[in-house]
């Protein structure tokens, strides 16, 4: 729909709706960014995901990976940087290859954990296209809003010059 300027028409948007459409954003890229919800009840276990029977994850996503028998633990974050290294002071015992192809293994299967869990946490997050037409939207009404704005400044403008 257009308006008479021909420009696409948009209903006025109270404080209320902005909140609303911005909390809606954050909430649906915050766990992607590993950044916790600020809303989120931080009851004890409150982080604890579906696959501990419980709600869906409020803390940072993360992918963990093992090799060596779990000698090896590679925790891996948003963005493919590695978190933490854990290695068992067992695993010294192996030859500098066997620790850096468990090393590699464990890395990549964090990665692949990482990647399976961001994927898995999209669509129970937010459409992705909803969310962009959501924007897209929200940045039409603020064009709107601040045109409105301005004219407004320049009219007592023009009103006090005219004075």
């Amino acid at each position: 729909m257009r308006d008479d300027n021909g420009e696409a028409a948009v209903a006025d948007v109270s404080a209320n709706d902005f909140d609303r459409l911005f909390d809606d954003a954050m909430a649906a890229l915050r766990p992607l960014a590993g950044q916790p919800d600020p809303h989120a009840d931080s009851a004890p276990g409150a982080e604890q995901g579906a696959a501990d029977g419980g709600a869906e994850p409020t803390g940072p996503v993360r992918g963990v990976g093992e090799a060596l028998d779990g000698y090896v633990r590679v925790t891996a974050k948003p963005g493919g940087e590695l978190e933490t290294v854990e290695l068992n002071p067992r695993v010294l015992r192996s030859d500098s290859e066997s620790i850096a192809e468990a090393f590699r293994e464990a890395a990549n299967a964090a990665l692949a954990d990482l990647q399976a869990k961001l994927t898995s946490a999209l669509p129970a997050l937010a459409d992705q296209q909803q969310m962009l037409e959501r924007l897209q939207e929200f940045q039409q009404q603020s064009v709107m809003q601040m045109r409105r704005y301005l004219q407004a400044i320049t009219d007592v403008q023009d009103r006090l010059d005219r004075d």
